[in-house]
């Protein structure tokens, strides 16, 4: 028989929040992925995935296809579209695709080519005020793109 206390079902439950979902080497998935907990990727997923954790990518992991994550970080290869909060392009990391991000690191022996966007800011009316103090009513708003027509 065994004994448990509330210590064992806290320490149970917070093994959840910490769990990885790791895709070895030699593993190919093509299909979509959602999950809440990280993952790691060795091996080749096609398709789309959806994370509210962190998703990396291995030295010797490939993605093809969509992540949408928390957080992304790449040391393999990807091809596709990415949104994220916080994106790292490591050292082996090789992409080819579009970025959509809050915060973007790309170290020095890295790859990539394509297109990035940084996340809108989203305006509360909480803030409203603060950004309408920096804003000068007397300085007229440049037309940069009718200058840059010819």
């Amino acid at each position: 028989m065994a004994v448990f206390s509330k210590h064992d079902r806290r320490k149970s439950s917070d093994s959840l929040t910490t769990e990885a979902t790791i895709i070895a080497t030699g593993t190919k998935i093509k299909g979509d992925i959602t999950l809440s907990s990280s993952l790691h990727v060795d091996g080749e997923i096609e398709g789309v995935i959806r994370s509210d954790n962190i998703v990396t990518i291995g030295t010797k992991g490939r993605i093809n296809g969509d992540i949408i994550a928390e957080s992304l970080v790449i040391n393999g290869i990807f091809r596709g579209v990415a949104e994220s909060n916080s994106l790292e392009i490591l050292p082996k990391g090789d992409v080819k695709g579009k970025l959509t991000y809050s915060e973007l690191t790309i170290e020095k022996g890295a790859s990539f080519e394509g297109e990035t966007a940084i996340r809108a800011a989203t305006i509360d009316e909480s803030n409203i005020s603060e950004i309408s103090a920096h804003i000068k009513p007397d300085v007229p708003v440049k037309n940069i793109a009718s200058k840059t027509q010819h």
